[in-house]
């Protein structure tokens, strides 16, 4: 297809419809195909059968079947004009599925058969496995609907079998729960239980609590009917734990979740029950979340009063309890403060009842709030629509010479954030942190658990301190809206983007997810940095951060020498000759002599070799035309020729220059004084302890630093590894050029980063220490060597 003279416009419209559609707004989605429609023309294409079957998809779900046939077979009629391809007949698979669907919500089951057959004997032919399980398990609903059991039973375990091999978890979650519901019609009571459990475990290890709670649901119902009162209070409580957390996390299918529930309600019956109980609370939050407060305070009070009917077990008292707490929000969102207190006052004494200690802060910090509005003089979420509170665990080590670690104190800091942030810059692209985990809590706020920080280590006479804190930040109030600002940052997104068009924000709430973007920067929940996966890689690389892999002593010395490299003992073996060329004699003779040495002397460098370790190891050596400029190439090479990485040598004991940090700048052949008289032992305390005795012998430390920002705008993010390359390329350099002058060198990265950082006075938003070279003078021999 060309249209335009490029598919862009096709593509970028058909996602922004289809993201629309999986949203719930079928009506912004179909009036997006449409345009697509229009601008596609009359002629058959392979885009026009999908854009017709799209739309089918939005009358279907618009409960118009008969718009939805009609623009299916539309679809399908396209495509038999097209030439045959593997393309066209999977198109052609899925449209005859699609159909399947549209004529069974029409009520014709001969027609929607002949549909789903049509489509399993395409996915036959193009051995589309995944295929053949879904449409084995339309087939089977189908059967299901029409009162053929048998039937349905084959179908959904012959499309189980497929999802096992597959190895698709949420598919087979599915077909799981197909299999209950066919034993459950059947009142196969402990086949169906065996079935539903399986498909609630597996949906629940997968995350997708919205189908896990319709499961246990069932579960709840199966245990009514089938006489089993014990286990109806567990199944209704997983069911219930499920739901309150999926309905958090996707405040758009509450509507969906209504017309789940009602379904249930009418299979439960009107006799009070636990289980009723338990399903109007739920409706009630649908309807706090849809808005409607008058309905969902009604349905509280109603499970409010079958509790009242029921024998005062605990399950039932702590049911109470929380339809209680949730009548006071609703309560308080009506502006009825009076009800509102009175609603957690009786939580309160429930929880009190229950020694609940958690459930008593829960209602006592209510009731405070209450008490704080009306000094105040303002409604909830008027003056602060959202709540702020850091949780940190900080943990302390002191660290002494040479290598004594002692476990200091373990301390629990819960704070209150009070700052009123700047919103961030409408083209930045805010995103979670990697590895930040989020979730509801208990309490209905939205949590960030953020990844370890990197630690902060002080320096003290004889002592090292590390300070390391593990942030979890809860926000309260407004969830959906937090709920909607996570789903936009992905870190492509600009903060006018989210704001404006992901997804559809009112402008009612922009200001107050604004707001939100603002504090959850501020306070370190997301981050605005445009950098967040480099920033991530380098913090996770540095000492102290991640764990190591434990071995200590002789296990190391094990490790080094158990020749346990890569082999292929059943490959062909051929021999490589010793042999070495007149013209590579000295190089050879050069490796050969290189060693890593630990046993510096504390000798002063002669300034000639000095200077010639520098120029020769990372100095320019030619030029290179490019576009009517010159690129000056250096002695090693650098992704791109950006040379991002930076040398600083920390000169401690070189003839001819004061101890300081010196930055060498290549392209002019010169130093810069960077920290004039420096004190060595400052910068030596920045090593590891184990390593000070070492560093300290030393006559001076290449430090090599890498310049983000120049690296990242040719290759992102992703480039990290090509940095770090850049720096082992000019490290075996300094290596080899000093092991030439007959000098001693070796890699060096044992440090605190952010005291090294400190002494080099490093920005290090945009710099920061990777690795470094020490060089010197050793003894003639060594015990140690690498």
């Amino acid at each position: 297809m060309n249209v335009d003279g490029s598919q862009d416009w096709y593509v970028a419209e058909g996602q922004r419809g289809e993201q629309l559609l999986h949203l719930g707004q079928v009506g912004q989605a179909r009036e997006i195909f449409e345009a697509v429609l229009n601008r596609l023309g009359e002629t058959p294409s392979y885009g026009r059968a999908v854009i017709l079957g799209r739309l089918g998809r939005c009358f279907h779900l618009s409960g118009r079947p008969d718009l939805a046939v009609r623009h299916v077979r539309a679809a399908i009629d396209v495509l038999g004009r097209l030439a045959p391809s593997d393309g066209t007949k999977s198109l052609r698979g899925a449209l005859r599925s699609e159909l399947g669907d549209a004529l069974r919500a029409g009520g014709q089951y001969d027609e929607a058969r002949k549909a789903y057959e049509a489509a399993l004997k395409i996915a036959e032919e193009l051995n589309d496995l995944r295929g053949q399980g879904v449409d084995l398990g339309r087939l089977g609903a189908l059967a299901f609907k029409e009162g053929k059991l048998d039937e349905a039973l084959t179908r959904q375990q012959a499309g189980l079998r497929l999802f096992q091999q597959l190895h698709e978890p949420e598919m087979e979650a599915a077909a799981w729960h197909q299999l209950g519901k066919i034993y459950h019609e059947q009142r196969q009571w402990d086949e169906a239980e065996r079935h539903y459990r399986e498909a609630a475990r597996i949906s629940e290890e997968r995350g997708h609590l919205t189908a896990a709670a319709q499961t246990w649901s069932q579960l709840a119902v199966l245990a009514q009917q089938a006489g089993r009162p014990e286990t109806i209070d567990a199944w209704s409580r997983q069911a219930l734990e499920a739901l309150t957390v999926a309905q958090a996390l996707d405040p758009a299918a509450a509507e969906n979740w209504k017309k789940i529930i009602f379904v249930a309600l009418a299979r439960i019956g009107e006799s009070p029950s636990y289980g009723r109980a338990v399903l109007l609370w739920q409706l009630g939050r649908c309807f706090h979340v849809g808005q409607r407060l008058d309905l969902a305070v009604r349905c509280a009070r109603e499970a409010i009063g079958i509790t009242a009917a029921l024998a005062r077990t605990d399950g039932v008292k702590g049911l109470g309890g929380a339809l209680y707490s949730d009548l006071g929000d609703m309560l308080r969102t009506i502006g009825q403060d009076a009800g509102a207190r009175q609603a957690y006052d009786a939580s309160l004494k429930i929880a009190e009842d229950l020694q609940d200690l958690r459930g008593q802060a829960h209602a006592a910090q209510r009731l405070g709030t209450i008490f704080q509005e009306q000094r105040r003089g303002t409604k909830p979420n008027e003056a602060l629509p959202f709540e702020v509170t850091i949780h940190d665990e900080l943990t302390t080590d002191y660290v002494f010479d040479t290598d004594l670690l002692i476990d200091g104190p373990r301390a629990r800091r819960i704070t209150g954030w009070s700052e009123e942030p700047a919103v961030p810059a409408g083209d930045m692209r805010p995103a979670l942190p990697p590895c930040t985990r989020t979730w509801i809590d208990d309490d209905g706020a939205v949590r960030f658990g953020l990844p370890l920080g990197e630690p902060i280590v002080e320096r003290h006479p004889g002592c090292t301190v590390i300070r390391r804190i593990r942030r979890d930040i809860a926000v309260s109030g407004n969830s959906s809206v937090v709920w909607r600002l996570i789903q936009g940052m992905d870190g492509a997104r600009t903060v006018a983007e989210i704001l404006t068009r992901f997804p559809e924000f009112p402008a009612s709430e922009r200001a107050v997810a604004a707001r939100a973007l603002a504090t959850l920067a501020a306070a370190g929940a997301i981050d605005v940095s445009g950098r967040p996966v480099g920033q991530f890689l380098h913090l996770a690389t540095k000492k102290g951060v991640l764990p190591a892999g434990g071995l200590e002593g002789d296990e190391v010395l094990r490790l080094a020498t158990d020749g346990n490299y890569r082999a292929y003992p059943e490959a062909a073996r051929i021999a490589v000759s010793q042999s070495v060329p007149d013209r590579l004699r000295s190089f050879h003779a050069l490796t050969r002599s290189r060693r890593s040495l630990r046993d510096y002397r504390g000798l002063v460098l002669d300034r000639g070799d000095f200077d010639a370790l520098l120029h020769t190891a990372c100095g320019v050596t030619g030029t290179m035309p490019w576009a009517g400029r010159e690129v000056k190439l250096r002695a090693y090479p650098s992704s791109g020729a950006l040379y991002a990485v930076e040398i600083y040598p920390v000169v401690f004991r070189v003839e001819g220059l004061a101890p300081a940090v010196y930055h060498y700048r290549a392209v002019e052949n010169v130093l810069e004084v960077v920290r004039p008289d420096i004190d060595p032992a400052a910068v030596v305390g920045a090593a590891l302890p184990v390593e000070r005795e070492m560093v300290a012998g030393a006559a001076a430390l290449f430090c090599l630093t890498g310049c983000f920002p120049r690296h990242e705008r040719k290759y992102g993010q992703g480039g990290y590894r090509m940095l770090i390359a850049e720096a082992g390329h000019i490290s075996q350099n300094i290596v080899l050029t000093a092991t030439a002058l007959g000098l001693s060198a070796r890699p060096f990265g044992g440090v605190f980063d952010a005291l090294l950082n400190h002494d080099l006075g490093l920005d290090q938003a945009e710099e920061q220490f990777i690795l470094a070279v020490l060089v010197g003078h050793s003894g003639e021999t060594s015990p140690l060597r690498a």
